[in-house]
């Protein structure tokens, strides 16, 4: 499975983005590094009805492979653009939100 690395302005990844069947899934997993933190996973889903809106939204060719504009989002810079607007739903996705040991509102991850 090709799995591509997203990264914000800074070069951090901040999702990993892979295509499950038809969907494109986009995905974040944090792990706890101190006591009273927890684990938490994030998967925002994609279906293939969004994908012209994606390249569109950000001035690519709506003909490539979705994995490739992705790619080239991420290459750009522009990483945490392309998360913002899946979070603000400008991108339509359903979102799965796991956590364990925390309690967490959507407003507290951003990436």
């Amino acid at each position: 499975m090709k799995q591509i690395r997203i990264v914000d302005e800074d070069g951090k990844p901040i999702r990993y983005a892979y295509l499950e069947h038809e969907n494109l899934k986009f995905e974040f997993e944090f792990y706890a590094h101190e006591e009273g933190e927890g684990d938490y996973e994030i998967i925002q889903t994609v279906a293939p009805a969004e994908f012209e809106f994606i390249a569109t939204l950000f001035g690519l060719n709506p003909m490539q492979d979705i994995l490739s504009i992705v790619q080239e989002i991420s290459d750009s810079g522009r990483g945490g653009d392309l998360i913002n607007a899946l979070n603000s739903k400008e991108i339509k996705n359903e979102l799965h939100k796991w956590g364990s040991y925390i309690s967490f509102r959507d407003e507290d991850i951003k990436s």
